[in-house]
């Protein structure tokens, strides 16, 4: 069972557009309306804000060595957490292995007789 034939529903659209354009047709708008409404839309606009002009290529406000020092740090800091990581990694593992020696084997059991 077909609940939605998408060739009938294209040809519905189709036809119901061929309908509307030749039922309204373009209409050009009196210059006085235009005038008009340019006059009330510009007043009703707020009033334009200064903008910030940025010197992209003028000089930088920050020197480029505490860029490079930023940089350094920051990578500094990052290796810095990547070798705790890693040594807390390491430990967890020392301590699993360390608490499986550690226990004590199972009792062999003795067969039924």
């Amino acid at each position: 069972m077909k609940l939605f034939n998408r060739k009938q529903h294209t040809l519905d659209l189709e036809k119901i557009e061929a309908r509307l354009a030749a039922a309204m047709q373009p209409v050009s708008p009196r210059a006085e309306f235009v005038s008009d409404l340019r006059a009330r839309l510009l007043k009703s606009a707020p009033a334009p804000s200064p903008t910030l002009q940025l010197d992209i290529a003028g000089k930088a406000n920050i020197p480029r060595g505490w860029l490079v020092a930023g940089g350094v740090a920051g990578s500094a800091v990052m290796l810095i957490i990547g070798l705790r990581g890693l040594l807390s990694i390491v430990g967890l593992i020392g301590l699993l292995l360390q608490r499986r020696q550690s226990e004590e084997p199972l009792p062999a059991t003795s067969p039924a007789h």
